[in-house]
C-alpha cells in the first residue's frame, strides 16, 4: 500500500521541470499563474492550430513542443503575454518600446511579441542568442 502512495504523490519528469521554471520568476509573477491550468502537447504546434505553438484561453495555458524552440522557452513566452496584459503599465510599455528599437534582428515583430521573446529568453535556462541583449535583459529584470 505505501508503494502505491507513493507513485501518486509522485510527479511526472514534466510536472518537475514546469515547477522549477515558475519557481526561478519573482513572486508576482508566480502568484499570476496559480489559477491557471498548464497543458503541455507533444506536437511540433498546437492540437487543431498549425500556426500556433503556445495559447492562453481564460485560465488555460497551453504549449506545444516546437521545432526551433525550447519547451521552457515556449511556456515563458506564453506567460510573458499574461504579464504584459495584466501587469505590464502603460508607461512600462512606453519604456519597452523605446528600448526595443534597440532590437536588430529578424523576424521583425511587435513591441509585445518582442517583449515576450526577451522575457523568455531572460528567464529559460537556456537563453536564445538571437534574444540575448543585455540593455532589452536589464529591462525585463527591472521589472521584478
Amino acid at each position: 500500500m505505501r508503494s502505491f502512495i507513493m507513485f501518486l504523490e509522485q510527479k511526472s519528469e514534466e510536472e518537475k521541470n514546469l515547477q522549477k521554471t515558475i519557481a526561478k520568476l519573482p513572486e508576482k509573477y508566480r502568484k499570476l499563474l496559480k489559477n491557471f491550468n498548464i497543458k503541455l502537447t507533444c506536437k511540433n504546434t498546437l492540437n487543431g492550430d498549425r500556426d500556433h505553438i503556445g495559447v492562453i484561453h481564460q485560465f488555460d495555458i497551453e504549449v506545444a513542443a516546437p521545432w526551433n524552440y525550447g519547451r521552457e522557452f515556449t511556456f515563458l513566452h506564453e506567460v510573458a503575454h499574461l504579464i504584459w496584459e495584466k501587469l505590464i503599465t502603460e508607461k512600462q510599455k512606453d519604456q519597452w518600446k523605446r528600448l526595443a528599437k534597440l532590437y536588430k534582428g529578424k523576424p521583425k515583430m511587435n513591441e509585445e511579441e518582442l517583449f515576450c521573446m526577451f522575457f523568455a529568453s531572460t528567464y529559460a535556462n537556456h537563453h536564445v542568442e538571437t534574444y540575448n541583449h543585455p540593455k532589452l535583459m536589464a529591462f525585463i529584470k527591472s521589472l521584478d
